[in-house]
């Protein structure tokens, strides 16, 4: 049946190393899912259940799992933080009702978390926040929070401020909300020990002025609540605590929280904002899609809708692989047909699965806001929607950005070639932003990713769990080709042997954004010359994916409207392979007229000690360096900001190592595509 508990939806959300699957771990045994604490360092975090995650001791792909809280039934999606793997961000993204944004007390706000929450931001979420690690040296929560309401969002407040005792060892936190103290245990303890809290110094006057500011944010833009506050002073502990939830809902205000991830009853308070302030799927308005005719279509998160569900990740496995889904309407239920949107083919899920990481509980019903799991099938692929017959939606999907490096990969043995193809073409399935292009014959294939760890840890895979030993070549960077302006093209192609074919296609091209995945379409009128082979052709996401510009480098964020087709016979159908070779043709030919090379940026953070930052300038300078920011990152130490080609970094790490004696640290991230200036000079393509 399904659940009658209300349902909380969330992800944490982080720069990597800053405590989210030791949180996640916490909150499993806290909620008696697990009966002992695992360690990322010792390598027994359930949620981190992938052999390459445990030797690497950091979150690769996003794991889910479901507890109950306060009779809420709750699902965590515990996320990555190293770059490389946004694309596991993104798609959760896509799919969650809110998030914890944790950050780590000594580094206060740090790249990675910065990019998610803009992408969080971007969807919509509403955000909690937790300062982590205040039983560290260093750490200061006050810092933390000001960076946060620089950096994420104005309207970070403070709701817990943390204890310390005389000598500086952190105790745990006032709740401003409830006015108590709660002190955290170190050990496995679960609950929080209540104490009053400090009612003179320098601690008291700080919680108290932390507790106004709370309560002037909470009620502004609320009439009687604001006139409430004018006259007590004060707002008691449940009003403040109902309008928080409000202020967090609508995206107003962010709630911070304070601890350390170590101790299980600090995890305790994040779990009640999650019950307390973040929504549930009905309080959320109706999913948006089209329906074939490109209609708008809503479905409300209801089980007496039409069920509607966003399948938004796929997972390769020695058992042939999973497909996670989102169910946004209507009830998903194991065996009902449903229609994939993109196809129109028709499926049957079954067995149906609610996942604690890796582990998986058969179930097999599944309402609005509930995430599920199915074996793979046929070639449903992450981001396609599945509902109900006589009922058709499809749902935005999730984008994923394009690649930025590419290395060689060969196998060992010639014997495992065809081996090899099959391998990448899985790993591709499970990751949009892995993309491997190559002759299945010659046993030559480039794998193009989002970093080398991206790359690195492919490899790894293609080893591990398909028995290949394989070959990396050189690092380079993955330039594109696009338009700069909307133009035409016209392809042609043909077929040989008994019965040629001819196939001559009116192209009409158009810039999306760079570095976007082509988008594909046709007239009704071309698609009546084609035939429903190649049709679906031009449906295929593989078909966008696979085409090349004029220099060889793949093409890129391109509108591509065929306009028109002629097809010699007139009395047949052109087949997928001859619609495939006019179309690449076209896009060929028209790039090579009116095309614009894109080369891959980073968003580059440098932190330096202030005595070595205008060598840091010189160098980035040097590197076509566009300086955005440069201004202070605690005491004597300064934060350059700059986007940089992804060509000229590939050895930065190590000369910035040299250039300022190991004194700082770099953070680089993917920062999209622009066009290449003339002057661009070595590491080209």
């Amino acid at each position: 049946m399904t659940p009658k508990a209300p349902l909380r939806n969330f992800g944490i959300l982080a720069h990597v190393d800053a405590g989210k699957t030791t949180l996640s771990e916490r909150i499993l045994f806290l909620a008696g899912i697990e009966h002992r604490m695992g360690e990322v360092h010792e390598g027994t975090a359930v949620m981190d259940w992938e052999e390459e995650e445990r030797a690497r001791g950091i979150t690769i792909g996003a794991a889910v799992t479901h507890l109950e809280w306060r009779d809420h039934r709750v699902q965590l999606v515990d996320t990555p933080g190293h770059v490389d793997f946004t694309v596991e961000v993104e798609r959760c993204l896509r799919v969650l009702d809110g998030a914890v944004v944790l950050l780590d007390g000594v580094e206060g706000v740090q790249p990675q978390t910065e990019a998610v929450v803009r992408r969080a931001r971007a969807h919509g979420l509403p955000l909690l926040a937790m300062v982590n690690k205040l039983d560290r040296p260093g750490a200061d929560f006050a810092a933390a929070l000001e960076d946060l309401q620089e950096r994420i969002h104005p309207g970070a407040v403070a709701v817990h401020w943390p204890l310390y005792d005389a000598e500086g060892t952190f105790l745990g936190v006032v709740d401003l909300v409830a006015e108590r103290g709660l002190v955290f245990p170190e050990g496995e303890e679960r609950s929080p020990r209540i104490v009053a809290p400090p009612d003179s110094g320098e601690m008291a006057a700080a919680w108290r002025e932390a507790r106004d500011r709370l309560c002037a944010l909470a009620a502004e833009g609320d009439a009687e609540l604001e006139a409430r506050w004018v006259e007590c002073g004060r707002l008691e502990a449940d009003v403040l605590h109902a309008a928080l939830g409000r202020a967090t809902r609508a995206g107003r205000l962010v709630p911070v929280l304070a601890g350390s991830a170590l101790r299980p009853s600090a995890a305790g308070p994040v779990l009640d904002a999650v019950v307390d302030w973040l929504p549930g799927p009905e309080e959320l308005p109706p999913v948006v899609g089209v329906d074939p005719e490109g209609e708008t279509v809503e479905r409300a998160p209801r089980p007496d809708e039409p069920c509607a569900a966003l399948v938004f990740k796929y997972r390769h496995d020695r058992h042939g692989g999973l497909l996670y889904l989102r169910v946004y309407a209507g009830v998903l239920e194991e065996g009902r047909p449903l229609v994939v949107a993109r196809t129109g083919a028709r499926v049957r899920l079954r067995p149906l699965y609610r996942m604690h990481a890796d582990h998986r509980e058969r179930a097999d019903r599944f309402g609005p806001g509930a995430i599920a799991a199915t074996p793979g099938v046929g070639e449903v692929r992450t981001g396609d929607t599945l509902h109900e017959p006589g009922a058709p939606i499809a749902l935005e999907p999730p984008s994923f950005p394009a690649p930025v490096l590419r290395r060689g990969v060969e196998v060992r043995d010639p014997a495992d070639r065809a081996r090899l193809e099959e391998a990448l073409r899985a790993l591709e399935r499970e990751d949009p932003t892995l993309r491997a292009e190559g002759d299945a014959d010659s046993g030559s294939w480039i794998l193009a990713g989002m970093g080398e760890l991206h790359l690195e840890v492919a490899a790894h895979r293609l080893e591990r769990e398909f028995g290949l030993a394989v070959r990396l070549g050189e690092l380079r960077v993955q330039h594109l080709e696009s338009v700069a302006a909307p133009c035409r093209g016209m392809g042609r192609a043909e077929t040989l042997g008994e019965r040629p074919q001819r196939l001559e296609l009116d192209l009409e091209l158009a810039p999306l954004e760079p570095g976007a995945p082509n988008r594909l379409e046709a007239t009704a009128a071309a698609l009546e010359v084609l035939g429903p082979e190649a049709a679906a052709e031009l449906r295929e996401e593989r078909t966008a994916r696979q085409l090349h510009g004029a220099h060889g480098h793949p093409a890129a964020g391109l509108r591509i409207r065929v306009v028109g087709a002629r097809l010699e016979p007139a009395s047949g159908t052109a087949t997928g392979a001859l619609c495939v070779g006019a179309l690449q043709d076209g896009v060929r030919r028209a790039l090579a007229e009116s095309g614009v090379l894109l080369e891959p940026m980073a968003e580059v953070e440098v932190v330096a000690p202030q005595e070595h930052v205008s060598a840091v300038l010189a160098d980035l300078q040097q590197r076509r360096a566009d300086i955005r920011a440069l201004d202070m990152a605690g005491q004597d130490r300064q934060r350059v900001r700059a986007r940089v080609p992804f060509a000229r970094l590939l050895s930065y790490p190590t000369a910035l190592r040299s250039l300022t004696r190991g004194q700082a640290a770099a953070d680089v991230r993917p920062g999209g595509f622009r066009a290449r200036s003339a002057d661009s000079g070595a590491g080209g393509p």
